[in-house]
């Protein structure tokens, strides 16, 4: 998907994708880049406006709240040792 962020169609389209992800990206790219504000604006404003759209955003907003949770249960499960084991395979 091509995002184009001086339309607010497009943007209204793209962050149906990913909600959470994609709100807060708007926020950040408000204040980094203001000449996309009045499309981003427009495209928040409808967001806002849509009861749809609210509830994509409250679900989308459960499910990685249910994720971290289940990623921090998984982790405090874990050695100290699985732990350092993950971090150097990481690395």
């Amino acid at each position: 998907m091509q995002l184009n962020l001086n339309d607010p169609d497009s943007i209204v389209s793209w962050w149906r994708v990913f909600p959470v992800r994609h709100d807060a990206y708007l926020e950040m790219k408000l204040r980094m880049s203001p000449d996309f504000g009045p499309a981003i604006k427009e495209a928040q404003r409808r967001i806002a406006a849509s009861e749809e759209l609210q509830t994509m955003l409250a679900k989308s907003l459960t499910q990685r709240r249910q994720q971290e949770a289940h990623q921090a249960e998984r982790t405090s499960r874990m050695s100290s040792v699985e732990m350092l084991r993950r971090e150097l395979v990481a690395a």
